[in-house]
């Protein structure tokens, strides 16, 4: 199933056949990830990223589903929609892009997009976006897209030996 974005983006399902060609996008942005997910040190060769795409298209979460990014025909970052809770009416999502398309409001409009999906598909009424408080670029979407800080996770993740909390943002759909 592709999901229509804008004109030059949209979202396809993501498959083990993309393994390749993620690794290598992975690869080209390494300096970048690693600043902000944990995941990014156990990918480290085409087995590893395998693992990483059956990990989460094989998620136990209820309605979990991920999403490779196309920009301009282009393999450039994975979408995910982590959970839906149907009971109370909520969501989580997560993503990455690669360098060469941030800054081009790009993950605004996926999310933006997802929101309304969710909402109409789903009857979802919150979408939670969980990003590292180092992580200004995907604060940065969540703010955009509607979301307000609603929780702080204190010394969540140390990176590069520096402790970072864990923002939570949601929005009210």
């Amino acid at each position: 199933m592709r999901l229509a974005i804008t004109g030059n983006i949209h979202l396809t399902p993501l498959v083990e056949q993309d393994a390749q060609a993620l690794f290598h996008l992975i690869e080209a942005n390494r300096a970048l990830l690693n600043k902000y997910l944990y995941w990014v040190k156990s990918v480290k060769d085409l087995d590893s990223t395998r693992q990483y795409i059956q990990q989460r298209i094989h998620s136990k979460r209820g309605g979990a589903v991920w999403y490779k990014i196309i920009c301009d025909d282009t393999l450039s970052g994975i979408f995910g929609i982590k959970e839906i809770n149907r009971q109370e009416k909520s969501a989580e999502i997560g993503y990455w892009l690669s360098a060469h398309c941030q800054g081009r409001g790009i993950m605004t409009n996926v999310v933006t997009t997802i929101c309304e999906q969710l909402r109409n598909k789903w009857g979802i009424l919150h979408l939670n976006i969980h990003c590292l408080s180092e992580n200004t670029a995907s604060i940065a979407v969540a703010k955009r897209a509607g979301g307000i800080h609603s929780d702080t996770i204190p010394a969540y993740s140390t990176i590069d030996g520096k402790s970072q909390d864990l923002m939570i943002y949601t929005i009210s759909l």
